[in-house]
């Protein structure tokens, strides 16, 4: 029902300016178009009755929802530990498509979509009465005697027009000639034009109802009437309605004029007409269409007896300009459209209590990040001051450790607490997708495999391979990925003996092979190793064989153009329960972490207890991805 709502009242929004800058756009083309033929004149008006109802709706279906922030795996697994104090996520917008948000207080939503509803049962209530009226009409009517001069009048407007099976009537509660019907049209006279009208004005009236006929105009109409009614609440929807009507009207002569009587006898039969006192002017509202339905007898006069004159030149111009206009309404709408958002009761009036809560909150959430910042900050301080290597390492690795936490929104203390702060999720996604963008187009670059950059990183500096990834050498920035030519494999190789290993960085070319730098890291391979190894030995080494359920990951389309492959290691925590709650990649290629992530989320263990009692394990998860 929110939704709903939304939807609708973002169609008023936007159709209240969208509508009236259709209507001005279609009058100056109206005016360009003057001197053209009137029907070009009424397609442009059909034309901006028909935007009006779709743009306001194509740019209202994007609107925004309010929703509250789902958390994410690592923020429930936090959640149950019982020193974990964690923030309540905020309700957060989501846009899907261009424009302004703009918020409504449910109160006030609530009352004008009353209204609209209500403004749209008294619409819709005018016109079925209106269909009512066209009915009884139509059930009132009587048939014409055969052999009289109507049916003389009749053959001959059939003849000349092209239009047979039409039944002519007439009846006593129609003051002016009318057409109704889709597939068993009817036209129905009044009694006293069919008794008094000369044989001219008969002529004119009944060819002028034919020719709506031909038209199919009654259908018509009943369309643009059902286009109309939710927009019947804007002067601008009222204005093209009414020039569709007298656009109509007017080509209807040109019709008759061109098919059946000269443009002056048509004109003089029109004034006989009005004479007669048929009103050319507003009659009673029904759904039928008729030769007195638009109130401009004189323009319409002065149309037939001055005739249209325009080179094909200039009107093909004109129709161009007249298409360019209402163009311009549809550009403004795609760059200006608005979004209503329905705010909650707990959003618009939030109690005492809950604002106390949020204001303690984000002032502890502030003193936890800072106090969490000044620790690290001395944690490096050490570090830099530390000269024995051994704890240098473990100072290192605790400061990785507390800087890879603070990335996934999680702050620890001294004290052994754990807070878990609010991450900014938007910018956290747009830096993924910049990330996944730079990996594929380095993927997209790379000529040779990263088994061929392995070997040629080997036969030249002999030891175990610990990592292999696709780097771009000179990254320039947002938007560039690599220079051509500087796409590399960055290959680390552990070499050396246990008492003093080192470790080498190799650069291949992934373009053509050729190995672009080479550096060496002395102890880098003891820490390496002595971190890794701590690392695994506090959280339960590899759980490979002990899952009771290890599905296979996917082999991504990127990761296989890349022809990527190796092993991802991916560290999980398993639940009391024995399901993965967190995972997170820690090694392995770039463009196969994410579907190592993806599998390690589906494994299923076997609960682990300590003392009688499950509890939660940490470990690793270790997949092998061959090129395929």
């Amino acid at each position: 029902m929110k939704v709903t709502g939304e939807l609708v009242l973002s169609f008023l929004l936007n159709a209240s300016w969208q509508v009236m800058l259709i209507g001005a756009a279609a009058l100056l083309g109206d005016l360009m178009l003057r001197r053209t033929a009137v029907k070009y004149r009424h397609l442009l008006w059909v034309a901006a009755l028909a935007l009006s109802l779709l743009l306001p709706l194509a740019t209202s279906r994007d609107f925004q929802i309010t929703q509250p922030l789902k958390p994410s795996p690592s923020e429930v697994a936090f959640a149950s530990l019982p020193f974990a104090e964690v923030s309540q996520p905020s309700a957060s917008t989501v846009s899907n498509g261009p424009g302004s948000a703009l918020h409504i207080s449910g109160r006030a939503a609530v009352g004008l979509l009353a209204f609209y509803l209500l403004f749209l049962c008294y619409r819709g209530f005018r016109l079925v009465r209106a269909w009512a009226r066209t009915r009884a009409a139509s059930a009132d009517a009587t048939p014409i005697e055969p052999a009289g001069r109507i049916q003389t009048v009749v053959a001959s407007c059939q003849k000349a027009i092209g239009v047979a099976r039409v039944s002519v009537l007439s009846s006593a509660s129609l003051c002016t000639p009318a057409t109704v019907g889709v597939f068993r049209p009817l036209i129905i006279l009044p009694e006293a034009l069919a008794r008094d009208a000369s044989d001219e004005a008969l002529t004119a009236a009944i060819g002028h109802e034919f020719v709506h006929v031909w038209r199919r105009d009654y259908l018509w109409n009943l369309i643009y009437e059902i286009i109309f009614l939710p927009l019947s609440f804007h002067p601008a929807a009222a204005l093209m309605r009414r020039r569709i009507t007298q656009t109509r009207e007017l080509r209807c002569d040109e019709l008759v004029t061109e098919l059946l009587l000269r443009p002056e006898v048509y004109a003089r039969s029109l004034v006989q007409l009005a004479r007669s006192a048929m009103p050319f002017a507003r009659r009673t509202r029904t759904v039928a269409v008729g030769i007195a339905d638009a109130d401009i007898l004189e323009v319409r006069i002065m149309s037939l007896l001055k005739g249209t004159k325009s080179n094909t030149g200039r009107k093909r111009l004109w129709l161009l300009a007249a298409a360019l206009l209402l163009a311009i309404p549809c550009a403004a709408a795609a760059s200006f459209a608005f979004h209503l958002n329905i705010e909650t009761a707990g959003a618009q009036e939030p109690s005492s209590e809950a604002q106390e809560k949020k204001n303690l909150h984000m002032r502890r959430e502030k003193e936890m990040k800072e106090k969490a910042e000044r620790e690290d900050q001395e944690l490096r301080e050490r570090i830099a001051k530390e000269t024995n290597q051994e704890i240098k390492t473990k100072l290192e690795a605790e400061l990785a450790r507390r800087q890879e936490a603070r990335a996934r929104g999680i702050a620890f203390t001294s004290e052994g607490q754990t807070y878990l702060l609010e991450v900014d999720e938007g910018r956290a996604r747009a830096e993924r997708e910049v990330e996944a963008k730079r990996q594929a187009e380095l993927a997209r670059l790379a000529s040779i495999s990263m088994d061929r950059a392995i070997q040629i990183a080997t036969s030249q500096t002999p030891g175990k391979v610990l990592e292999c990834s696709l780097v771009g050498e000179h990254w320039e920035g947002q938007g560039e990925s690599s220079k051509p030519g500087l796409v590399l494999y960055h290959v680390v190789i552990l070499s050396g003996d246990e008492a003093k290993p080192a470790a080498t960085h190799v650069l291949v070319n992934a373009v053509d092979g050729t190995i672009f730098r080479t550096s060496k890291e002395e102890s880098r391979g003891e820490v390496f190793t002595r971190r890794h190894t701590e690392e695994r030995a506090s959280n339960g080494g590899s759980l490979n064989n002990q899952a009771i359920s290890l599905p296979p990951p996917e082999y991504p389309a990127i990761a296989r153009a890349a022809h990527a492959s190796g092993e991802v290691t991916v560290e999980i925590t398993v639940g009391e329960n024995g399901e993965v709650i967190a995972a997170h990649a820690v090694s392995g290629h770039p463009l196969l972490q994410a579907a190592a992530v993806a599998a390690a989320r589906q494994a299923k263990f076997s609960p682990t207890q300590l003392n009688g009692e499950a509890v939660k394990v940490k470990g690793a998860l270790v997949y092998n991805f061959v090129a395929q």
